[in-house]
């Protein structure tokens, strides 16, 4: 049997969504020069990152032919009002509860501010797109019994029209945006706030000034696109969700690494891994502290580059697509890889700033951090390998990744599941 030479096709194309990562840094830059700040300006940096990647999958790659999508669109459409209605109340019922959990959980407070705002100003826009998009996409579906369907049909009094694993699936892949999207329009609108309002004056070689400003603009973008992600969601673009983790273990891990889990797991009660940090260590040593930041901003560079390989289809827990290129031609989760060795690098833990004592303590719990995202790629490769292609590419990872090395350690090489 011939090896492949290349992995698998990635489901986006990096070079397309690079682009768009560029408008979208270009976008920031003119919107600082004209000191934008605000709602307004976030949604234009967003909206100017979103196009160039909508336009060229849909009139280049034209994804929305893909046969992934489920769409047929060489036939005249088949609408059915009927049908329309009730994967509308199916919407309507996914919904209601979490509305209210939104409404019942103190979590939802204040400061998801900027997701309620956004919810104002353009929820009523978003319900009648909804209703279209029902529209358009029911007609050509080849499956037009889909999970909103088959919901409505519960909430009509008619279970026996429901499959229990498509509702499950249905559930559990809305729970992941219920949880995650409220979360990023927050970063978002804190992170590209920060880089519009960001002082600049007064960086010089002596300071770190510009570094930070780096550092920001970096994650500005990764959380614009995964937000960006989670609203376009959309089985007409191929960004809909094929399956969402399955497993309690996988949500556990995947929900520890952000708020509001993540700032009891990073309190002083556990995994707590405050260290001298590379900035008051190699203070005086100008040379050095920024090729220690350069290293610093390599690592994020790769981190970012990683969420910028899923174009339109960022979302945690989720599988919506396999990808292949960017980043991840050369190793599986470079996202993981590059964001903990970059916490090692900006911390110090193993510096003996306060006693060996808490070195060691803080660099067991560094430790500790990278254990969970060590179970979140394990959890998620266990995910994905439901996918043929997946598997694929693992198994050609194992022979031409950058970390093949690894292979020699039982637990790290991967092993394709049993047909």
């Amino acid at each position: 049997m011939t090896r492949p030479s290349a992995p698998p096709t990635s489901v986006t194309s990096f070079s397309v969504n690079l682009l768009g990562a560029l408008v979208a840094l270009g976008t920031l830059f003119v919107l600082r020069a004209e000191h934008a700040t605000g709602p307004r300006a976030v949604v234009v940096a967003c909206v100017a990152g979103i196009l160039p990647i909508l336009a060229l999958d849909v009139l280049v790659l034209r994804v929305h032919r893909r046969a992934s999508t489920g769409l047929d669109w060489d036939r005249a459409p088949d609408v059915d009002v009927r049908r329309c209605l009730t994967k509308l109340l199916g919407l309507a019922g996914t919904l209601a509860p979490i509305a209210l959990a939104y409404w019942v959980f103190p979590e939802y407070g204040d400061w998801y501010r900027p997701f309620w705002e956004v919810l104002r100003r353009f929820g009523l826009a978003l319900g009648a797109f909804a209703v279209l998009y029902v529209a358009l996409v029911d007609g050509q579906m080849l499956d037009p019994r889909d999970a909103y369907w088959q919901l409505g049909r519960v909430l009509l009094l008619h279970p026996e029209d429901a499959r229990r694993a498509d509702l499950a699936g249905h559930a559990r892949s809305w729970l992941v945006k219920a949880f995650y999207l409220p979360l990023f329009v927050v970063y978002t609108q804190g992170q590209i706030g920060g880089v519009l309002g960001f002082d600049l004056a007064g960086a010089h070689a002596s300071n770190l000034r510009a570094y930070h400003f780096v550092d920001e603009t970096i994650f500005a973008l990764d959380v614009m696109y995964a937000t960006v992600g989670y609203v376009l969601s959309l089985r007409i673009l191929d960004t809909h969700v094929r399956s969402a983790e399955p497993t309690m273990l996988g949500w556990v891990v995947a929900l520890e690494c952000y708020m509001p889990f993540w700032g009891r797991i990073s309190s002083p009660l556990y995994l707590r891994y405050d260290g001298v940090g590379f900035e008051a260590w190699f203070a005086g040593h100008d040379a050095l502290r920024w090729a220690w930041a350069g290293a610093i901003l390599a690592l994020e560079g790769i981190y970012v580059l990683a969420t910028f390989a899923f174009g339109l289809r960022f979302s945690n827990l989720t599988h919506r697509g396999i990808l292949t290129n960017g980043p991840y031609r050369f190793t599986k989760h470079p996202a993981y890889v590059a964001k903990n060795l970059s916490w090692w690098l900006i911390t110090l833990p193993f510096v003996p700033h306060h006693g060996w004592v808490d070195a060691i303590k803080s660099s067991l719990a560094l430790l500790g951090v990278n254990v969970v995202y060590f179970l979140r790629a394990k959890t998620e490769e266990r995910h994905l390998s439901r996918d043929p292609t997946y598997v694929a590419y693992a198994l050609w990872m194992n022979e031409h990744g950058l970390l093949r090395f690894l292979r020699r350690v039982p637990f790290l090489r991967y092993v394709a599941p049993p047909e």
